[in-house]
């Protein structure tokens, strides 16, 4: 018996010896979210069984047991690909989706993933080098099932349509990617597909585990980072995490056919962890959600994730403090906040070639489904003015899908026209960006892109202007770009 059979071999028999499910029920006091669970069975068959009934599998226990077969270490010695964060990155990201596109709120014929795959020529059209997809697997960012991928967000077959659609158009697909908590298929700890013991959730997870069992049926390790009280939070310490999570990234990149990571939620785990799973699945690009507006916290995690000098492997960071720092600046009308002795006070300032600034989210943009449609025009001008800036300066900018797709065509072109501006000055992720004013009413930079020098005005005062030589590239409500060649 090979040791890959024996430990599987062994882990079956530790599910078969767990306890009943009346043991496992959630206790009568846990609040709602938690004792509407009812019962299940912790006796999965262990990986590449066959099951007793022979039965035929389910496609998602069929793609897991196929993957482990194909990805696992003993089978599959990744290649090597070229980052496109190791230098200037001249990429512009697509949010491909927000809270309300989901099947939840949207009855599209094929799902979310379908609309994506019907836009992906118009957005490689439109310039987007870099598009973030939502969590593929059913449960979404409370994932269930990590191979059943007929979500909320559409069918596996339509998921994958798009993702080829959008290699079509010239975009990089990125798959977020929720490794820091998992929830059982049925109730709070039968994980299936892949099938896991109850040892892989940390001991302070609010589950409160088997008295009966040493350590509660836990692991003996505690949480290494923030928890998520909706679902339960995982040991990356353990190897059947980190062998599974490793197994799981390289089949959605190799079979599915994603090309990098957004990682979800990296504060709950060791940043660590993300340059293994990095090493292991050799993607293109990865940025994480440290959500975060501190940016030592933000520098301190992107550190984190690379071990080497130089850390040119190490993961991007979405530039938290870039944009909490910007909104507050227009939404005041006070933008001393953006100026850091002449540079950008944001991520951007320490580490322009791992930041990806954004205006809004999916979790930074108000939680109402009808608020894409109702915003006022004082908020979508706001956002405006904070576009002009991230598209205007360093770092990797995000452009949020309702801005550009639901706000009107006169918005969407806005968008691109700013978009274009940075193309055409060659503007990078690393691009030298120099403060000139920064008061009550009146922000000023100049970035120097390869091709041309680039100024941005922003605010109320409108009495200044960069001078002399300088050309009106496009201006809009409180904000002004102008153009000079090198």
């Amino acid at each position: 018996m090979t040791p890959r059979k024996l430990v599987r071999t062994l882990f079956s028999a530790l599910l078969l010896l767990a306890p009943s499910a009346a043991v496992l029920r959630a206790a009568p006091a846990m609040d709602a979210l938690r004792t509407q669970v009812g019962k299940f069975d912790l006796s999965a068959p262990a990986p590449g069984a066959a099951k007793a009934d022979s039965a035929p599998l389910s496609p998602a226990r069929a793609d897991w047991l196929q993957a482990e077969r194909m990805y696992s270490d003993a089978n599959f010695t990744p290649r090597a690909e070229h980052r496109i964060d190791t230098g200037p990155n001249y990429m512009v990201m697509l949010q491909g989706f927000h809270w309300y596109a989901d099947n939840y709120w949207l009855q599209l014929p094929n799902g979310w993933w379908g609309e994506l795959a019907d836009k992906a020529a118009e957005i490689g059209k439109d310039g987007f080098g870099l598009i973030w997809f939502p969590p593929v697997s059913v449960g979404s960012y409370y994932p269930t099932e990590w191979y059943n991928l007929d979500s909320q967000w559409g069918k596996k077959e339509d998921l994958i349509r798009a993702v080829n659609a959008m290699h079509q158009a010239g975009v990089l697909v990125l798959a977020d990617v929720v490794l820091n908590h998992r929830n059982g298929t049925h109730g709070w700890a039968d994980f299936t597909n892949p099938d896991w013991p109850t040892s892989v959730i940390v001991q302070d997870d609010e589950w409160p585990g088997v008295s009966t069992e040493p350590y509660n049926g836990k692991s003996p390790n505690y949480d290494e980072g923030q928890g998520d009280p909706g679902c339960r939070d995982l040991d990356h310490r353990n190897p059947i995490v980190q062998n599974d999570a490793k197994v799981f990234m390289r089949w959605l990149k190799n079979t599915i056919g994603f090309d990098g990571w957004r990682y979800d939620m990296v504060k709950g785990y060791a940043a660590y962890h993300i340059e293994d799973y990095n090493k292991a699945s050799d993607p293109v690009f990865t940025v994480g959600e440290v959500y975060d507006g501190n940016r030592q916290v933000v520098t301190d995690w992107i550190d984190g994730t690379d071990d080497t000098p130089g850390k040119a492997n190490a993961s991007s960071a979405f530039d938290f403090p870039t944009k909490f720092n910007l909104i507050t600046a227009i939404e005041n009308e006070r933008y001393e906040i953006l100026n850091d002795n002449g540079k950008p006070s944001g991520l951007i300032g320490w580490w322009p070639a791992k930041a990806v600034t954004f205006v809004e989210n999916h979790d930074t943009s108000p939680r109402d489904p009808n608020f894409i449609k109702n915003a006022t025009p004082e908020y979508k001008a706001e956002r405006l003015m904070a576009y002009a800036y991230i598209l205007t300066h360093p770092g990797v900018p995000c452009v949020f899908w309702p801005h550009f797709f639901d706000w009107g065509q006169d918005y969407q072109n806005a968008i691109l026209t700013l978009m274009r501006i940075r193309k055409a000055a060659g503007i990078s992720s690393t691009s030298p960006a120099q403060v000139l004013q920064a008061t009550s009413e009146l922000y000023a930079a100049t970035i120097t892109g390869d091709k041309m020098r680039v100024t941005l005005k922003l605010g109320k005062n409108w009495g200044w202007n960069p001078g002399p030589g300088w050309t009106l590239a496009t201006s809009g409500d409180r904000y002004a770009v102008w153009t000079q060649p090198l």
